[in-house]
């Protein structure tokens, strides 16, 4: 087996000259073996090793199993670290099962340790049943390609060199080298799902339907390996194509592009943006569905909200996802004519001069209204609820809501646009058009010029 394990670092490129390698290393059967095949590996291969333990201090024999861990090194001349972390807190505090839990404290000391000690590999006792284990686990869950993908020979630092044996290997090693180890009893508990699979579901898939399952679930998780490693690549190219913003609390995408796409890399943009926006274990297949299904309701503007803050709007033919969503921006402003305005909830200016009738030229850009028409003191506000105006060339009024849907004006937006009005009447929607009660015509003596420097 040292052999196996030893043609199996080389070919995945596992472990390099001259690395220093963090072996998680909990007193277990699998993980002491792991430590024994790379204490002895590492004259031969040119690798240093150190053993790392997590005490959960969710048993009683926590203690024990961490001293034994500890005699262990000592007498195997290998440098041993050790932390205490409660797990049962984490699990209080953040709503997380035991497992998952225990699993995340693990990973974090062994990637603070590695850190500290300028460490350039951790290694983690993970073997082909425990990969069997997890597509299966991940198949019960209703993952898709990538949870077939099971458990990785490499993820960033993380190797693991026994996945090319099986148990019963590792059971058979630590006999012939007369290794001893310690017994979690909670392993044999029914409890936990991967316990049941372990000790009921693949042991009858063994007897009744398949001796080699465990070969062919790592086949499979090798067939998807390779399939996603493709569909990543795929990605990739879609996602650079289909970005319109990227910063840190936020990521715009062409909606209308994405949904061109087959519905798998509709599916596969969607987890890539929830990765970069949440992290690539914070999210689910639940909240990939509801992106997906949302990318293809019709209608204009529509929003949901996903865990953990984040906000994901479809506006027109743009997706957005977000940890804040925009106040609403009200202001009023008093106009003077002539005068200027600065709204400083938008950032924008106005200036408003008056014009005779000979002194008109019309510019790009302008906004020109017959003074006389206007009644009331003039405002620059923001929209309300009920705001209705006749636009310049239409009969009758319209919704300043329905107005703004119209022209595909995005919601967040509508908010920032000023409105010329006095109390009873809306003049203009600035940017976009005036109202028919104050167009300039034959008998227009006297022009409001609206000019914006922005």
């Amino acid at each position: 087996m040292l052999a196996q394990v030893s043609k199996y670092i080389r070919k995945q490129n596992l472990i390099h000259p001259g690395d220093l390698v963090v072996a998680g290393i909990s007193g277990g059967p699998d993980s002491m073996a792991l430590l024994h095949i790379l204490i002895q590996l590492c004259p031969q291969l040119n690798f240093k090793v150190v053993a790392a333990h997590l005490n959960h201090g969710l048993r009683p024999e926590a203690a024990a199993e961490e001293k034994f861990v500890s005699d262990y090194c000592r007498i195997s001349s290998i440098p041993f670290y050790s932390h205490q972390a409660d797990v049962q807190e984490i699990v209080a505090r953040e709503k997380k099962s035991v497992e998952e839990a225990g699993r995340d404290c693990r990973y974090q000391y062994f990637s603070e340790l590695a850190a500290k000690l300028g460490a350039t590999r951790i290694a983690t006792a993970h073997h082909r049943d425990d990969n069997a284990e997890t597509v299966l686990l991940n198949i019960i869950r209703g993952s898709g390609i990538k949870g077939l993908r099971g458990i990785r020979p490499v993820n960033g630092i993380i190797i693991r060199p026994l996945l090319c044996v099986t148990k019963n290997q590792i059971e058979s090693y630590l006999a012939e080298n007369s290794i001893e180890y310690c017994i979690d009893m909670s392993n044999y508990s029914t409890d936990y799902l991967r316990n049941r699979i372990r000790h009921n579901l693949l042991p009858l898939f063994k007897q009744d339907y398949n001796p080699r399952i465990v070969d062919s679930l790592n086949q499979l998780a090798d067939i998807a390996a390779a399939e996603n490693d493709a569909m990543e690549t795929e990605t990739a190219h879609f996602w650079e194509e289909l970005i319109i913003k990227q910063e840190n609390n936020e990521i715009i995408l062409d909606a209308h592009r994405i949904l061109q796409l087959h519905p798998a890399f509709q599916r596969r943009i969607t987890m890539k943006a929830l990765a970069v926006m949440q992290g690539e274990n914070s999210w689910d297949a639940t909240d990939v569905k509801l992106v997906t299904n949302l990318l293809n309701k019709p209608g204009s503007t529509r929003r949901i909200q996903l865990k953990k803050g984040l906000y994901v709007k479809k506006v027109y033919e743009q997706i957005i996802f977000t940890r804040t969503l925009p106040e609403k921006t009200a202001f009023s402003y008093k106009v003077s004519v002539p005068g200027q305005v600065y709204i400083k909830e938008t950032g924008q200016k106005y200036s408003f001069q008056l014009l005779e009738r000979k002194d008109f030229k019309l510019q790009v850009g302008n906004f020109y209204l017959d003074y006389d028409k206007i009644k009331g003191e003039l405002y620059l506000r923001s929209r309300q609820p009920g705001d209705v105006f006749c636009p310049r060339g239409m009969q009758g009024t319209k919704k300043i809501k329905d107005y703004f849907i119209d022209l595909k004006v995005p919601q967040a937006e509508r908010d920032q646009i000023p409105l010329l009005a006095t109390e009873q009447k809306i003049y203009a929607v600035l940017g976009f058009r005036i109202a028919q009660d104050a167009a300039v015509d034959d008998t227009t003596s006297r022009i409001l010029l609206i000019q914006s420097p922005n």
